[in-house]
């Protein structure tokens, strides 16, 4: 009975081992030593049913902790001797999280000797005890071929939890994408609510090979699957700061979106501008990097900046000077002591209004505005957190000469008849998102360009100089229904 169990342990071991590696480089690499230790810790399991429902919880957690720890070394060790250093890296990260057992500790030690001379020979420099895997790479070409049926593609995401809704959207958006550009090969999903880690992700992942991942959405997930340095061509749907030459990453960004702002403003003239905040931090935050913008785009104009304490009308009476209007007539009028007729003076030298406040003070700007005689002045609202469908149409009459930065495809209603793209139920912003990166990684000078601007279907997008992809927003005319273009090339 004791040699059935043992051959089950090696066998069931073998099973998670990658298909390339025997079981007989098992028994090589297994000490006879922890042959005989593993035999004696399941002899309990080898009596009678009474004598083993005497082991207490501690000891069957404990033996089940040894048996992990036995595979993951046991792993670790092939690892090495196949020269597969990426995914020795990966296991003694995760030998490295748990309180490891004595018995396992020379084994380790040798372990990270040999990958630390390893890496030494490569001019790298990790350190035994405390692993970086952060590092910048020269871009590489994708491996992304739609016409070869042995390509096996993945897709990680979350499709159950707090983002089955983003997933399920993503994951329709890749599929009917590579669909349309006539993929042949074979399609692995996984869901990554399901995992605990990237690192269990990609044991139950890379049996299948993979040639391109895309995946995984959460940032945190994202950030552990770059750590692993898997070597497969990836696609985040993520920020990432950080990316070796094999990865791209995609994600819409309302920080970058403050370039096709200031350049609407500049293809219309727009020089002399007043932005209105709110109290909230995502206000703030896009104000800020708005005026960065403006800072390094203008030479001429002016900048002023107006924060609505309390409501939009106060804010403008403010900053329009026409509070000082009614301070200067309430003092001619008691210096004289007689009423006068008073029509209060906004002051003409602005331009535009850029707004980046909450969907109810927004909502007041157009009236106020408009109240002060300054209904020609245009508008530019751009929220900081997300809008309902309906929120524009429900009040058509506040958003005269008035503008709006929404993310790339949003399904928003406008008070006119809605443009027939955003009728269609293939809208939101994480259908575009997908559409967005299978158009990416299907074109190589996109995907293998560094700096880019470049127009698609669902939006402008732009990327950095590691292969960090940006779907920018897009600005509306609110009052005529339409998108603004603010290309010239």
């Amino acid at each position: 009975m004791k040699k059935v169990l043992l051959i089950f342990f090696l066998v069931a071991s073998h099973i998670l081992l990658p298909t390339a590696i025997f079981a007989n480089d098992v028994e090589k690499l297994l000490p006879s030593a922890s042959l005989e230790t593993l035999t004696i810790e399941w002899e309990a399991f080898d009596k009678e049913p009474s004598s083993t429902a005497s082991l207490s919880e501690q000891q069957v957690e404990d033996q089940i902790i040894r048996i992990d720890q036995e595979i993951l070394v046991l792993k670790a060790e092939l690892a090495q001797k196949y020269s597969h250093f990426n995914e020795l890296e990966n296991y003694l990260t995760q030998l490295d999280k748990m309180t490891l057992l004595p018995m396992f500790h020379q084994r380790v030690v040798w372990l990270k000797q040999a990958l630390f001379s390893h890496q030494k020979i490569r001019g790298g420099d990790f350190q035994p005890e405390t692993q970086s895997h952060l590092m910048v790479t020269g871009i590489q070409p994708l491996k992304f071929h739609i016409g070869d049926k042995e390509t096996v593609m993945a897709v990680l995401l979350p499709l159950t939890g707090s983002y089955e809704e983003a997933g399920y959207q993503l994951l329709e958006s890749v599929t009917d994408a590579l669909e349309r550009i006539g993929f042949l090969g074979s399609l692995v999903v996984l869901d990554t609510a399901i995992y605990d880690s990237a690192f269990e992700i990609w044991q139950a992942l890379k049996y299948d090979a993979p040639h391109f991942i895309f995946g995984p959405l959460r940032k945190s997930m994202a950030q552990q699957w770059h750590a692993l340095n898997t070597g497969v061509s990836t696609l985040y749907f993520n920020e990432m700061k950080v990316l070796h030459g094999y990865e791209r990453a995609l994600s819409p960004s309302k920080r970058k979106g403050m370039v096709q702002t200031i350049q609407f403003l500049q293809e219309n003239q727009y020089q002399n501008v007043l932005v209105l905040t709110d109290e909230t931090h995502a206000s703030q935050a896009l104000e800020s990097s708005f005026y960065t913008e403006w800072q390094s785009q203008n030479e001429v104009g002016s900048y002023q900046h107006q924060s609505v304490e309390k409501t939009v009308g106060e804010a403008i009476e403010l900053v329009s000077h026409i509070k000082r209007s009614k301070q200067r007539h309430q003092w001619l009028q008691k210096i004289i002591a007689s009423d006068l007729f008073f029509k209060p003076r906004a002051r003409q030298d602005l331009d535009i209004v850029v707004s980046f406040l909450s969907k109810n003070k927004a909502i007041q700007l157009a009236p106020v505005l408009d109240f002060y005689h300054l209904e020609s002045l245009p508008r530019i609202w751009y929220p900081p957190q997300n809008i309902e469908p309906d929120f524009l149409s429900k009040n058509p009459s506040s958003w005269q000469n008035s503008y709006i930065v929404l993310p790339a495809y949003r399904e928003i209603v406008f008070p006119k008849s809605a443009s027939e793209e955003r009728s269609s139920k293939k809208t939101g912003l994480f259908y575009a998102l997908g559409q967005v990166a299978v158009e990416i990684v299907s074109h190589s000078e996109i995907s293998d360009g560094l700096e880019l601007y470049v127009e698609t279907q669902f939006g402008t997008v732009i990327s950095n100089s590691v292969g960090q992809f940006y779907l920018l927003p897009q600005i509306y005319s609110i009052d005529k229904a339409q998108k603004m273009s603010v290309l010239d090339d």
